[in-house]
């Protein structure tokens, strides 16, 4: 399902800081936060956002729609982007624990989540 609300073109998206809305691409947490702690946030919850290349075009909203009846629950977007600005005020991003994932790095955390 597409949020037709959701902004699509350049013009459109605003620029990624916190507080992250239930509107912004699932990607604007990667930049604002912590990596070490999104994957520990993502994992503890079995949430698979990071460095999913869906996440770069899907909004919160869809994500959480889209894998509402997933194998792992359901997920509400508005108390998921709360936490996650929660977790982006205390842990804001850095470099020095920035994770930049090659695919085929992607496709193996993907396929065995319980790796990362």
């Amino acid at each position: 399902m597409v949020d037709s609300a959701a902004p699509r073109t350049h013009e459109e998206a605003r620029e990624p800081k916190l507080p992250l809305s239930v509107d912004d691409p699932i990607w604007y947490a990667e930049l604002l936060i912590d990596h070490v702690e999104l994957r520990k946030f993502y994992k503890a919850r079995k949430i698979r956002c990071f460095g999913c290349a869906v996440g770069e075009v899907e909004s919160f909203k869809e994500g959480c729609e889209v894998h509402g009846s997933g194998p792992f629950g359901g997920f509400d977007a508005a108390t998921l982007v709360a936490e996650l600005n929660e977790l982006g005020r205390k842990h804001p991003f850095s470099e020095k624990t920035a994770v930049e994932m090659g695919l085929v790095q992607r496709l193996v955390e993907w396929a065995f989540p319980d790796r990362a």
